[in-house]
């Protein structure tokens, strides 16, 4: 297997995620962010959620959180149930946005899966569902 192609379709994707977002003055990590609050919004979801859910590091989720609620894109407050951490929630700026924001998203995913079949596209997510579990 060629990690660095690996590498290399992952740099691709994020640019042109990147440039589709800027329009919002987001990135696609934030996005990534705004999503995945927006699919659990009945849920209490704090930081260490979405750290496991998108594989990121303690320091690097607190800095997109940072940006995000600097931005007026999400909110926190203590849980109900624990204190000691903090729900975060999205802000009406951000339900705003993201409808257009999986908008572009399908679009790009299309975009890229041109020419590509159903049943290779669903061998392609298998395997890299199998590649992520073995990095865990």
């Amino acid at each position: 297997m060629e990690l660095m192609n690996i590498k290399i379709l992952n740099t691709a994707i994020e640019n042109i995620l990147n440039k589709e977002y800027a329009e919002f003055d987001i990135t696609y990590t934030q996005a990534t962010v705004i999503g995945y609050l927006n699919q659990h919004r009945d849920e209490e979801i704090c930081q260490r959620d979405i750290e496991h859910a998108l594989g990121l590091s303690h320091p690097t989720m607190s800095s997109i959180l940072k940006r995000l609620e600097e931005k007026k894109l999400i909110r926190t407050q203590p849980l109900a149930t624990d204190r000691r951490y903090k729900k975060i929630e999205l802000t009406d700026n951000s339900m705003k946005m993201v409808d257009t924001i999986q908008e572009k998203m399908d679009c790009i995913s299309d975009r890229l899966m041109q020419g590509i079949s159903q049943s290779e596209e669903a061998e392609f997510v298998r395997v890299m569902d199998k590649i992520i579990q073995n990095t865990k």
